[in-house]
């Protein structure tokens, strides 16, 4: 070999070490300006160390990007934030490239403390936005979150049910039902995947699936009373008041002091037609809430349709049957003097209710109570 050739060899051999050693230079300069809180610098050194072909596939390269972008994320000095806005999504992508490099583990714990401060970040986010009502906000940050825990070979059962109740109440169910399906896979210990779970399926409309996803939830948590109200929804919502009245005499069994569960039961008996008994759970609705309003007007209201049924069958005897006329009759007015305590109540609570003032004038008037008719109308 002569000496010219071996004088190019040399020469195209030194520019490939000092091709190599100016890239690592620059991860270097990046470390250093890092440490040296020179974040300008640091951002302009790594980015571009990243894209060169010797250091780009060095775990160290990207360990060291995600560390300068998770300090610029962190930064309390706006200028240093400005330098990149998605400073805390580049942090990110980089601790997890340089996860896939780091074949040999060598920075193990640190990209977990690194994902762990991470995620406190996206919580935070998430948080903001769930407070502001502004839900998709909220999804995105749950949602990286949640990704992390992946990469650090976690499951985030927190993040994904936030992603799910907030795509339930931002009326987004494909995302809800995709991410409480994972928290039931788990088997995550809350009832509320279960409710949630079934209220992202019953806005897909499918009120079977959802019957079927509470009905698992009860079966994990049997005593869960929230559970069990969400079963008598569902059966309210299908117009099953048998099924409904069975599911609310299970929840009042659990929680007897609820004078919302004695109102539904007596609402539902009203539906099967069951007056007395819808009466008695009015009252009892009515006597653990005395400012329970649809309670006493209910039962105020049971009198006043009997009296009107009475006084109908009254009205269409012939002339000739008087006495039943006036016994049908004085039964329909005993029914409304039943009434009217109950509507009185009823206007008590609400005074402005313009149904429970039309049926006390009527009553007043037919029972010739004058005086209150006329203080009524004042």
């Amino acid at each position: 070999m002569n000496m010219k050739r071996i004088a190019i060899l040399l020469s195209l051999s030194l520019l490939i070490v000092f091709s190599t050693n100016a890239q690592k230079n620059k991860r270097t300069s990046a470390y250093m300006y890092n440490k040296n809180q020179q974040y300008e610098k640091a951002k302009e050194a790594i980015d571009e160390a990243v894209k060169h072909e010797k250091t780009i596939s060095d775990a160290k390269t990207w360990m060291y990007r995600g560390e300068i972008y998770y300090n610029i994320a962190i930064s309390e000095d706006s200028v240093v934030r400005a330098l990149a806005p998605d400073a805390v999504d580049i942090s990110y992508e980089s601790f997890a490239k340089a996860k896939q490099l780091d074949e040999k583990n060598t920075y193990e714990g640190e990209l977990s403390l690194y994902f762990l401060n991470l995620t406190n970040l996206y919580y935070r986010q998430a948080g903001t936005g769930f407070e502001n009502g502004d839900y998709d906000v909220a999804i995105e940050g749950f949602k990286k979150a949640f990704e992390i825990s992946q990469v650090d070979d976690r499951f985030d059962t927190i993040a994904a049910f936030n992603i799910g109740m907030a795509g339930v109440l931002s009326n987004q169910p494909d995302i809800a039902s995709e991410y409480l399906q994972k928290c039931v896979d788990v088997d995550f210990r809350d009832p509320r995947v279960y409710m949630f779970y079934n209220r992202s399926v019953k806005q897909l409309g499918d009120t079977a699936r959802a019957l079927e996803i509470i009905r698992q939830g009860r079966d994990a948590f049997p005593g869960d009373l929230t559970l069990l109200l969400e079963e008598a929804q569902l059966y309210l919502e299908k117009g099953e008041t048998e099924k409904l009245l069975a599911s609310l005499q299970e929840a009042v069994a659990a929680d007897p002091e609820n004078s919302n569960l004695y109102f539904l039961i007596g609402k539902s008996h009203d539906d099967l037609d069951d007056k007395v008994a819808a009466e008695e759970s009015y009252k009892k609705a009515a006597e653990l809430n005395p400012e329970f309003f649809e309670a006493f007007y209910n039962i105020g209201a049971i009198y006043v349709n009997k009296a009107s049924e009475l006084q109908s069958e009254a009205n269409d005897l012939p002339l000739n049957e008087v006495d039943k006329y006036n016994e049908l009759t004085e039964q329909a007015n005993k029914e409304l003097e039943k009434a009217v305590p109950y509507l009185e109540k009823s206007l008590e609570l609400k005074p402005d209710d313009e149904p429970t003032l039309t049926a006390l004038k009527e009553a007043y008037a037919r029972l010739k109570m004058n005086d209150k008719l006329e203080e009524l109308n004042k």
